[in-house]
């Protein structure tokens, strides 16, 4: 019911995979399912080679949630999954209410 893209920021090949997996995506999955893209490692700044910007504007276009987050450093990886999570049960919860309004 959700999916997390998660690229490299350090790693200018890990993002340029994005477009594909979001294709694939809609070409695949569930339309319902919900997206959200990480840029990973953010705690490595002096190494950063794919500038926040480009992250944020991939994920307008998409529009989906975006957040840069560090694993290592445990920097926005709770508020993602939390975010993700709240959003799958938004949906769902929508869902079930629009099934109780159907005769």
């Amino acid at each position: 019911m959700g999916i997390m893209l998660v690229y490299d920021i350090t790693n200018a090949k890990s993002f340029e995979n994005i477009s594909k997996w979001l294709r694939n995506i809609d070409e695949h999955a569930n339309e319902d399912v919900e997206r959200m893209l990480l840029g990973n490692k953010c705690d490595m700044e002096d190494k950063r080679v794919v500038p926040k910007a480009k992250g944020e504007q991939i994920a307008r276009e998409h529009g989906i949630r975006f957040f840069e987050t560090s694993a290592k450093a445990n920097i926005n990886i709770e508020k993602a999954f939390l975010t993700l999570a709240e959003d799958i049960l938004r949906k769902v919860g929508a869902y079930r209410i629009c099934l109780k309004k159907t005769p």
